[in-house]
């Protein structure tokens, strides 16, 4: 991938075909090219566009803006337009396509949309196509990193920089989850229940602070546990598991070599109900097992 070649330019090698799926449909090659456009187009309207007629949902805390929904009509449209027998979930305008499909796309168009609003800096795009195995594809950009990571079942985890246009530049690199076996001295990322502490938030953060490890709130589930992918965190817990908001970043978490557990301590890629850990491996039980007895304190 040269510096030059815009994703609209030059294809996408795909990454990680998949060929082990029970799935009888392949997911279409143009859809991997079509995602990572439409996620440099958002990192860069994320990035340039200042909020603007900022609204609220379920309550005050619950912020919704013109871009978020702006983006994900064009992602609305353009995928459906281009794979009309397809189904898209989005965070602004629900469900639309095909209700029998077999690909099911999640997007949430502005993950950190709070953080957006006040210009704090640190908001994610996030899609995750899915297929009767779980997450196949994902992509996360974070804009103001500019990076963009894309992850195939399969196929690993990796990372591009964006250039100042928003184009991916350079040769991509390979994610891997930290090899860290202590918690000392390391990250542990999470996120506020909506604008509230989750229940055992405050006892967890108290023992990993006794194990000398510190805990970061980032505002965006998507980037709190794409940091686990980067292997810049030990773990992180999101307390209410959304497959809008997460799924990408946690395919990109498994195939970085991380482990995902449900609030039972249970291997998973998204739990029916309840929270879900994503932790390096040779510290995931240890996490787990505070967060268990956090949730139990």
């Amino acid at each position: 991938m040269t510096g030059s070649a815009t994703p609209r330019d030059r294809p996408v090698e795909l990454v990680g075909r998949s060929t082990g799926s029970s799935a009888c449909t392949t997911l279409p090659d143009a859809a991997q090219q079509l995602a990572i456009d439409l996620a440099c187009e958002a990192a860069r309207s994320i990035d340039t566009v200042r909020a603007t007629a900022v609204t609220t949902k379920a309550h005050p805390a619950d912020l919704v803006t013109e871009l978020d929904t702006r983006i994900e009509l064009d992602v609305r449209d353009r995928l459906l337009g281009a794979f009309p027998d397809h189904r898209l979930i989005g965070e602004e305008f629900g469900a639309g396509g095909n209700e029998r499909a077999a690909f099911t796309w999640y997007c949430d168009p502005v993950d950190g949309t709070t953080n957006y609003a006040n210009d704090l800096g640190w908001s994610a795009f996030s899609l995750c196509c899915t297929d009767a195995d779980g997450p196949l594809l994902g992509v996360v950009t974070h804009p103001v990193r500019r990076e963009l990571v894309l992850a195939r079942r399969g196929g690993g985890a990796w990372r591009w920089r964006l250039d100042d246009d928003y184009r991916l530049t350079g040769e991509p690199a390979r994610l891997a989850a930290s090899s860290t076996a202590t918690l000392a001295g390391t990250v542990f990322t999470t996120e506020l229940l909506a604008h509230l502490p989750w229940p055992g938030m405050f006892p967890m953060i108290d023992e990993l602070a006794a194990r000398s490890c510190t805990a970061r709130i980032l505002g965006s589930s998507a980037l709190t546990l794409l940091q686990v992918a980067a292997g810049r965190a030990a773990g992180a817990v999101i307390s209410t598991f959304s497959p809008i908001d997460n799924l990408a970043s946690i395919l990109a978490g498994l195939e970085a070599g991380a482990v995902c557990l449900d609030s039972d301590g249970h291997a998973t890629t998204g739990p029916a109900a309840g929270g879900v850990l994503l932790a390096a491996p040779q510290v995931a039980e240890e996490l787990s097992a505070i967060w268990r007895n956090a949730l139990a304190d």
